[in-house]
């Protein structure tokens, strides 16, 4: 006789997975019946996003395009007037405002007026295209060497050291702390100089002529500010 602990076990049988799968697909449509008004708002909605997306997508992309075929007609049509030129850049940047010939459009107005002495009209010019965009680095090198001209050191020292901070490409690094480290020079701030090159002296490789001027850069600085000056290493 089995023992009574054994007699009162019961049998299961555990349900096959085809047959959970299929209990669940039951109790899906089920809610489905019951909430169809909701399963049809969702669908509606996904729709639209869907579509929302890949019609950003495409008209960015011909936006794209035109951008690129107008800048190219200005670039071939430009006359010998800046101040014609400089509007025309500003009127297409305007016009085709986000994409990266709007960004090149403001920086080459914005290079067009340094050149004819007026740092303001500059400034203004390539501002836009420092405060965000895709050629934002580049941009803000230009509205430094602006502010520069428009004698407005410490804010042109900012945007150097901005650009520093920001970037990843050495080159363009060794650049802005250089013109930074300039600049203070020019203010006989021969410590804050001298900060800048070792920042500087710090991106380069050994044995390279750009290691080589940033150390005489450094040295120099040094000797002005009164510190110890660096070893070569």
């Amino acid at each position: 006789m089995a023992s009574p602990s054994v007699a009162r076990r019961t049998s299961r049988t555990p349900v096959e997975s085809d047959d959970a799968v299929m209990m669940r697909a039951a109790e899906l449509a089920a809610w489905a019946q019951k909430n169809v008004q909701a399963v049809i708002i969702a669908a509606v909605l996904l729709v639209g996003t869907l579509g929302g997306i890949v019609y950003y997508r495409v008209y960015s992309a011909q936006r794209a395009d035109r951008a690129s075929m107008a800048f190219l007609n200005l670039q071939a049509s430009m006359s010998t007037d800046t101040a014609a030129v400089t509007r025309q850049l500003e009127t297409f940047a305007s016009n085709y405002d986000g994409t990266s010939e709007a960004s090149e459009a403001r920086i080459l107005s914005a290079q067009l007026w340094l050149a004819k002495g007026d740092a303001n009209k500059a400034i203004a010019a390539v501002r836009p295209a420092a405060e965000g965009g895709k050629l934002k680095q580049q941009a803000q090198m230009v509205l430094a060497s602006a502010l520069a001209a428009a004698g407005k050191r410490g804010e042109a020292v900012d945007a150097f050291l901005d650009v520093a901070k920001g970037t990843k490409l050495a080159y363009l690094k060794q650049d802005a702390l250089t013109q930074a480290a300039a600049l203070r020079e020019q203010a006989n701030d021969w410590k804050g100089a001298a900060d800048l090159y070792a920042q500087a002296l710090e991106t380069t490789e050994e044995g390279t002529t750009a290691r080589t001027l940033f150390q005489l850069h450094l040295a120099e600085a040094q000797a002005h500010a009164g510190l110890p000056v660096s070893a070569p290493k």
